[in-house]
């Protein structure tokens, strides 16, 4: 009885144990999850989420970047939070979902971020020196580019790539009376003056440039009048020839421009001036056959968000599960980053109810910008002819 007992005891134990145990015959390891299941999982995340996923295992990160392109599209752009003192952190904020994430990039400190360029933040030297940089930052793909200061301050920069067998990417920072580019393979800045272009042309220093951008390979600039100029050949003797556009009649202290190019379009945004008390939007498109511009009365399936320095449109058909309103104009608050709906139609413009957290704004003391997870991925190409 008693080697029963003792065996039923042992029995007992051995049950008490299997019962602990778990039959893993059947069970897959997480990077074999199929594919159907992954777009399942991916379709409720957001870009932070998406990317971080791509941690987990080598067969998930191929599998986020083979969609990258694809997913990035459906995504709403993100208002981006930078403190002026911020070590390695900023924020992105989804105004449409009220969602906040924490981003971990590289070092910040001395570092301000001055603009976006092509999915990249332009970071820049708080403090100028003789070795002070620009600094090209991808949040997204972690990808950085540095060049050195040009000679010469600037209002605005673009990044570029030359479109060459081997990519070579450009840097055009655009002055008032200056146009300074540098490939990444240049050791110095070319620089090139245009006061006696304008003054040829204009006969007087009233007119100067206030934006440009990459369209059809050609790099486009903009005067506060409302005139176009293109460059011409970067290498060896750069030169803006001025496009014979129907002139729009405005003055530099009525209304505020900036350029933007949308797919197969070149945009110039209106904004009135400070004797307007309502403030108010008009866009238009250069048309190329007539040589004038064209105000845009509808904008399809598009959404412009503005912001100085870092406008851009974003298509609202592609957001994944969006029921948000076409033709419409973001305009983001210049330090609270509150933004403010306006629309096309005679509609008043009224606030978007998704500021982000209070908070986080005051910590912020950097003003908020947009960033747009649809260009995180390509950088406009430039044909140096």
């Amino acid at each position: 009885m008693v080697l029963h007992r003792g065996s039923d005891r042992n029995l007992k134990g051995s049950r008490r144990k299997k019962k602990g145990m778990v039959d893993n015959s059947n069970c897959r390891p997480w990077s074999e999850l199929p594919e159907a299941l992954l777009d399942l999982i991916t379709k409720s995340l957001g870009v932070i989420d998406y990317l971080m996923i791509g941690c987990v295992c080598k067969g998930w990160r191929l599998y986020v970047g083979a969609h990258r392109k694809e997913f990035m599209a459906s995504q709403p752009p993100l208002l981006v939070l930078v403190s002026s003192y911020a070590r390695r952190t900023c924020y992105f904020y989804s105004i449409f979902d009220q969602k906040l994430y924490k981003a971990i990039l590289l070092d910040l400190v001395g570092k301000r971020c001055s603009g976006v360029s092509c999915g990249y933040f332009v970071m820049e030297d708080k403090k100028k020196s003789a070795d002070s940089q620009i600094w090209f930052l991808n949040p997204f793909t972690r990808h950085e580019l540095r060049f050195s200061s040009p000679p010469n301050p600037y209002l605005s920069i673009i990044l570029a790539s030359l479109a060459t067998p081997l990519q070579e990417f450009v840097i055009i920072a655009i002055d008032v009376f200056f146009l300074q580019f540098r490939k990444s393979t240049d050791v110095n800045w070319t620089v090139y003056d245009y006061r006696d272009l304008f003054k040829d042309h204009f006969t007087d220093y009233s007119r100067w440039l206030l934006d440009g951008a990459v369209f059809n390979g050609k790099i486009y600039l903009l005067t506060n009048h409302g005139e176009i100029g293109v460059v011409r050949k970067l290498n060896p003797h750069p030169y803006v020839a001025m496009l014979e556009i129907e002139s729009m009649g405005y003055r530099s202290f009525e209304v505020n421009l900036q350029l933007l190019a949308l797919d197969d379009k070149l945009l110039m945004i209106c904004r009135n001036g400070p004797q307007i008390q309502r403030e108010q939007f008009q866009v238009f498109e250069l048309n190329f056959s007539m040589m004038k511009w064209v105000k845009m009365e509808n904008f399809n399936d598009q959404d412009l968000f503005l912001r100085h320095r870092s406008s851009g449109f974003s298509n609202v058909t592609k957001w994944s599960g969006s029921r948000q309103p076409m033709n419409c104009i973001y305009n983001l608050g210049i330090s609270d980053g509150i933004c403010t709906l306006h629309f096309l139609d005679d509609r008043d413009p009224k606030p978007f109810p998704s500021p982000p957290p209070q908070p986080i704004t005051r910590a912020s003391s950097g003003a908020p910008f947009w960033y747009f997870p649809n260009l995180s991925g390509s950088v406009d190409a430039l044909y140096d002819d």
